[in-house]
């Protein structure tokens, strides 16, 4: 058992170098160091280091987000070592690249736009639907142009019914797309980003 930051670092230093990261022996040891009085906030200083020193290694950086997902709480529930997710402020004008394609994401305007179909088509308050998305996949801040594909390849009328309603609500009569109301939904979308300032959610480009 233990609680110091040095050796939580070496080990999990270890473990990045060895393999997959997003694993229950690493969720044992963060378990260890928090049972020993380490607390949550050191373990997340120490991942971001982490984090920082594998920065010339795409591979191994990645790993070191693994090991901070864990910390942070956006892991599997079987990994969790605590129980509230630790929720990072939302930005827009977040760029990501690969060797032929761009995109600039706008993380904030993106939430906040579904939180507000969620409210016009789900029937919800602003208050339950910013708590729904703030606890979901959603509000997952993004780190490679990876995630972001995925958060842009749906629409976000389809990503706003499914933080609502759950799995399959489309097999309970819910619209999946706009198709039925299209017009009045464009007229809609347009009045609410221009209403709230809100950005496009995303924009790609070619390099």
């Amino acid at each position: 058992m233990y609680n110091d930051s040095r050796e939580l670092f070496e080990l999990l230093k270890l473990q990045i170098g060895q393999g997959d990261c997003l694993t229950q022996e690493v969720s044992d040891i963060l378990s260890a160091y928090k049972n020993a009085g380490g607390d949550r906030q050191t373990a997340k200083e120490v991942t971001e280091e982490l984090i920082a020193v594998f920065s010339g290694d795409e591979d191994l950086q990645e790993r070191a987000y693994d090991v901070y997902d864990i910390v942070t709480g956006w892991c599997p529930p079987p990994l969790k070592v605590w129980e509230q997710k630790i929720k990072e402020p939302l930005t827009d004008g977040m760029r990501f690249e690969d060797d032929d394609t761009g995109v600039i994401f706008n993380h904030f305007s993106f939430c906040e736009f579904i939180k507000h179909i969620m409210v016009a088509y789900a029937r919800m308050t602003y208050e339950e639907a910013d708590e729904k998305i703030m606890d979901s996949f959603l509000a997952y801040v993004p780190r490679t142009l990876g995630h972001v594909m995925f958060y842009t390849g749906e629409l976000d009328y389809h990503w706003a019914m499914l933080v609502a309603h759950g799995d399959l609500y489309w097999t309970r009569g819910i619209p999946s797309d706009v198709n039925g109301f299209r017009e009045e939904y464009l007229k809609w979308s347009a009045e609410i980003r221009q209403k709230y300032n809100l950005k496009e959610s995303y924009l790609y480009y070619d390099k």
